[in-house]
């Protein structure tokens, strides 16, 4: 198995640690402290899957955990009889690789030439059951309404990224998680008929951040320490086809969100 690690770690293209972020071949892990490596990975994401060059400015709260030691006792008492679903599956099976905690949008449903965006509560933005299954592209996904349906407990090494499959490769298995934000998209119409560029704004809804917030939550209590968050077209900067999710994502709402939890966490 050690043999094949090395292997394996060979073959990461050199041109890895030159990557926005500055991934480590040896530690397979960004450079910096974790609030470094999350002010790179949460840089804001422009139309486009452009993706800002200024590290991004955290939340005190972020900048005060990431790293840091996770709840553990309290959350368990908390999360006690939730829907898998809400918190990535089994919380009793520890998380010993994860250090990543990858936000997504799915930019879907596509409305094509709608002229507006429907309000959050349709349900053609709601729909969500065909999202599991055993090829599910993320571990949760979340929608407007902040229901979820799990794809894959968040123990299942699952890649989502083109770095972690295209750059990294089988190293990467199980130092990350994701989670899917359900978004709508419209056509613009000064693009190509297929585009997908534009995005509702605010981005989330409420319910949503409060669910990731959760999922976070869960997350880092199995893995022992909060996750280094980060978005998708981050993480896939300067590869060919890379995403441009998650649109118009506050950093702050998700901040907010997960002091609410926290808050409440201190009453069990």
């Amino acid at each position: 198995m050690k043999c094949a690690v090395v292997a394996a770690l060979a073959a990461i293209p050199l041109f890895a640690s030159a990557l926005p972020c500055g991934f480590d071949t040896t530690t397979l892990s960004f450079a910096g402290t974790p609030e470094t490596q999350a002010r790179c990975l949460l840089r804001y994401v422009s139309r486009g899957g452009v993706v800002d060059a200024k590290p991004a400015t955290l939340p005190p709260l972020l900048a005060s955990l990431v790293g840091t030691t996770a709840p553990s006792v309290d959350f368990i008492r908390y999360a006690a009889g939730k829907p898998v679903s809400e918190i990535g599956g089994d919380l009793g099976q520890r998380l010993e690789r994860v250090r990543y905690f990858v936000i997504h949008d799915t930019s879907t449903p596509w409305l094509g030439d709608a002229p507006d965006f429907p309000p959050n509560d349709a349900p053609e933005l709601n729909r969500i059951a065909h999202y599991a299954g055993p090829n599910a592209v993320a571990h949760v996904f979340v929608n407007r309404l902040g229901e979820t349906v799990l794809g894959h407990d968040f123990a299942e090494p699952w890649r989502a990224t083109k770095f972690e499959t295209k750059v990294i490769g089988q190293p990467a298995k199980g130092l990350f998680v994701h989670i899917e934000l359900m978004q709508p998209r419209r056509r613009d119409p000064q693009g190509s008929p297929k585009n997908d560029l534009i995005a509702p704004l605010p981005g989330f809804t409420p319910a949503q951040y409060e669910k990731l917030a959760l999922l976070y939550a869960a997350a880092s209590a199995r893995a022992g320490h909060w996750l280094v968050p980060a978005f998708h077209a981050d993480l896939d900067e300067g590869l060919d086809d890379a995403h441009d999710d998650p649109q118009h994502f506050e950093i702050d709402a998700f901040a907010a969100a997960l002091q609410r939890l926290l808050d409440h966490l201190k009453e069990f």
